[in-house]
């Protein structure tokens, strides 16, 4: 059959905001479950109440899907209890945050909102204690492109005995791009954390307007060329729950942090799927607040080819060691990556052609923003 519209994550994201879907054929219902779960809203369609007129073998893929997902969430959460000791024993201070915060902070259910991994967030001066600490209860270190600067974050893995592979990203800074090295640092956001006691007596987690600033930063510094709708669904849902004296806070801390035209340009993203007033209220509110200013991290959204996010770095205020340092990870990741990423026989060799072969992809441009 023909989908009845070009775009049918639109029909998701209607059918998430509580409104029908164009065709009950068992061909689209079934199209629109593939979409959903690839969209990470699989568990959000199944409640929705659009999906009662689904067909039988979509309702059934959802309902299995969501089951799943509620008993994995629920090991999800053990673990994470788990590591949140183990961290608080070596002295590592930590704030869950995105999925693994929102699950709790948001959604009616954990287990509605989706993750693959669980995001921590650790002071710089504790990042050292991370990898024993962590090492002690059965993580390894996933090696990728190392160092103090290029990324701004550790990712472990553990496979537990049922074979379950749990996945960790430790951040000591909130995103990549160093223009947000000094945008809510770890203690700013722990002086305004709220407990999570579902996932223990050490978890906390950004409170709801940080939380909004944290989620519109996640969208526009690493996804903008391609957000998923969850989370697009979790600024809504942030928006959705703020009261009046958050909202207030949101612009502020935006403004007083310099993220204004970040804020707004993802508010506005997620209006694209979600036309709702409480986005198109604060997407104004905050844009009006920064109407005037000059913010470095506004450049971001302009940025086409991955050199220009480089040269951004580097125009970043920061001492020249601090620039040296990023350029030489950038060029020379560790051996135990090079060798991770394939690389055989003499290292020197090896390095020349990854500068080589990666040439093209530093300058080709890419596309802003998926097309609605």
């Amino acid at each position: 059959m023909t989908d009845p519209a070009p775009d049918p994550l639109q029909h998701v994201a209607a059918a998430l905001a509580g409104g029908p879907v164009p065709s009950k054929d068992p061909v689209f219902t079934d199209h629109l479950v593939d979409i959903a779960i690839g969209e990470g809203v699989g568990p959000l369609l199944a409640r929705a109440t659009a999906s009662r007129g689904f067909s039988a073998s979509a309702a059934n893929r959802l309902k299995a899907y969501t089951s799943g997902r509620q008993v994995l969430t629920a090991i999800m959460d053990e673990e994470v209890a788990r590591v949140l000791d183990a961290l608080a024993t070596a002295g590592v201070r930590a704030l869950v945050i995105k999925g693994a915060h929102l699950s709790h902070a948001i959604y009616p259910s954990p287990a509605l909102r989706i993750r693959a991994d669980t995001d921590l967030l650790v002071p710089e001066e504790d990042r050292d204690l991370v990898p024993a600490a962590l090492a002690r209860i059965g993580y390894e270190r996933f090696p990728h492109a190392r160092g103090t600067v290029i990324l701004g974050q550790f990712h472990f893995t553990r496979t537990d005995r049922a074979g379950i592979v749990h996945a960790l990203d430790v951040h000591w800074r909130i995103a990549a791009p160093l223009v947000f090295a000094n945008v809510l640092p770890f203690g700013m956001l722990r002086s305004t954390a709220v407990p999570i006691p579902a996932l223990g007596a050490h978890a906390f987690g950004p409170s709801l307007p940080n939380a909004l600033i944290l989620a519109c930063i996640h969208l526009e510094a690493h996804h903008r060329r391609g957000a998923i709708l969850l989370w697009l669904y979790d600024l809504r849902l942030l928006v959705q729950t703020l009261d009046e004296m958050q909202e207030s806070a949101f612009v502020d801390a935006a403004a007083s942090t310099g993220v204004t035209a970040i804020c707004a340009q993802a508010l506005a993203d997620a209006r694209e799927y979600f036309d709702d007033p409480s986005l198109a209220s604060l997407a104004a509110r905050v844009a009006a607040r920064g109407a005037g200013r000059s913010e470095p991290s506004a450049r971001l959204l302009t940025i086409a080819r991955p050199v220009d996010q480089l040269l951004l770095d580097l125009k970043t205020p920061a001492s020249w060691r601090t620039r040296l340092t990023l350029l030489r990870e950038h060029l020379w990741p560790d051996a135990d990556y090079m060798r991770a990423s394939g690389a055989h026989g003499w290292l020197p060799l090896a390095y020349a052609r990854r500068a080589i072969s990666g040439a093209r992809k530093w300058l080709q441009r890419v596309p802003q923003r998926r097309e609605c």
